[in-house]
């Protein structure tokens, strides 16, 4: 594919919510755990912070079509928030910390979007935005898009956003520079994207421990798998800025007395293989398909 083009104006907007804005367009609120439709399916979608406070996002729509969901995405680090705005159609990136939600250029609602899928990049500059096997990556300042290559969708960015890694139908994964887009690498398995594009991780057959794919070299980087958790089932991979590894793992409503779901995060050590517990958190059985937030605080 080539670079960016755009897709209908360039000029960048911010909007500001007037009369009736749920409480977070005030700013300062904390980034965001989980999203989801509390008790009923129906309006408004709320937030659950990780400072323990919940919001209501009212300015966003809920339903594409008759009882489907309309999408949602949060970034990795739960600081930007994107979706369809319900009176304007046009679609948006909230900034949890300040307030401000910023207008993505030449972007809004239409029919044929009922069944789109919204994916942020860490720090919320772009926006993944996929319709059938159509997927693009938007520059949420700009407007300006790059095409995923047909049969491929964008799986995972590095954490600087400079990379991203897209997936077949086998799960076999391309790798790209962002900007411009252009293939930087080749890789037999999808994963989570390190800094800098080098390394993927990912979970072995059975999802039963963490392998680690050296992009250059084109060979595993270690030569044992890293165990996980027992009694767990691994949702997610994630990398740092830093280069440190994160694994989340959930324990379904199914296995806990009372319902919902428990959601832990783990630290990996890529040399030693050595995994540390570092937060955990329960979501309730009464949030309807929640959406969990990517990277661990």
């Amino acid at each position: 594919m080539g670079l960016f083009r755009y897709l209908s104006v360039s000029i960048v907007a911010v909007m500001t919510v007037g009369a009736g804005a749920s409480a977070q367009a005030e700013g300062g609120e904390s980034p965001v755990r989980y999203a989801g439709l509390d008790r009923c399916v129906c309006a408004p979608w709320k937030l659950w912070l990780r400072g323990g406070d919940v919001v209501r996002l009212g300015d966003a729509r809920v339903f594409s079509t008759g009882k489907q969901r309309a999408p949602l995405a949060l970034s990795p680090d739960g600081r930007h928030v994107a979706y369809f705005h319900k009176s304007t159609g046009a679609l948006v990136v909230r900034e949890m910390a300040t307030g401000e939600v910023r207008r993505v250029p030449g972007l809004a609602w239409s029919r044929d979007m009922y069944a789109a899928r919204l994916d942020l990049a860490p720090g919320g500059r772009y926006v993944v935005l996929g319709v059938g096997r159509d997927n693009r990556i938007v520059d949420v300042h700009s407007g300006r898009a790059a095409e995923v290559p047909p049969g491929l969708r964008p799986w995972s960015f590095s954490p600087d956003a400079q990379f991203v890694l897209a997936v077949d139908d086998a799960f076999r994964a391309g790798i790209y520079s962002v900007t411009p887009f252009a293939e930087t690498g080749r890789v037999p398995v999808g994963g989570a994207l390190s800094p800098h594009g080098t390394t993927v991780a990912h979970f072995t057959a059975r999802d039963s421990a963490i392998g680690l794919w050296n992009v250059a070299a084109g060979r595993t980087a270690r030569p044992k798998p890293i165990p996980l958790p027992r009694g767990q089932t691994p949702t997610r991979l994630r990398w740092s800025g830093d280069g440190r590894l994160a694994v989340q793992t959930v324990t379904p409503r199914r296995l806990r007395a009372g319902g919902g779901a428990r959601y832990s995060w783990y630290r990996v050590d890529p040399a030693s293989g050595r995994t540390e517990r570092v937060s955990t958190f329960a979501v309730p059985g009464s949030v309807h398909n929640p959406i969990v937030t990517g990277l661990a605080p």
